[in-house]
């Protein structure tokens, strides 16, 4: 999730499912034992981010869901230097969950 001020929050996916897998076997085994189940693992707070993007809306936020190979920290990094790339990239390739972004075209002066 990302607007005009720079990206506000980077989830990765897979290491959200390989906590929660991991909070499911725990849990079986607890039942299994009889005692008291582990606390779920915070998952991705999607309805915030949508809500938090639709009430400001003045700040065009984008919220994208996308597959990389780049390691977590790497990308993180990139959208510090030099994000533009990085967003037209996600935009092309992403699939849009939120988008307040519209597209200026440029405008010749004769």
């Amino acid at each position: 999730m990302w607007d005009m001020l720079g990206l506000e929050c980077l989830y990765d996916v897979d290491l959200h499912m390989s906590k929660y897998n991991e909070w499911e076997k725990q849990k079986v085994v607890a039942i299994l034992k009889e005692e008291r189940t582990p606390e779920q693992p915070a998952g991705i707070p999607l309805q915030m981010m949508l809500l938090r993007a639709k009430v400001n809306s003045q700040r065009a936020y984008e919220i994208y869901e996308f597959n990389s190979t780049m390691a977590y920290d790497e990308l993180k990094e990139i959208f510090e230097v030099d994000p533009q790339p990085v967003v037209e990239w996600i935009r092309e390739n992403g699939k849009k969950v939120y988008s307040d972004y519209v597209k200026q075209n440029r405008k010749m002066i004769v």
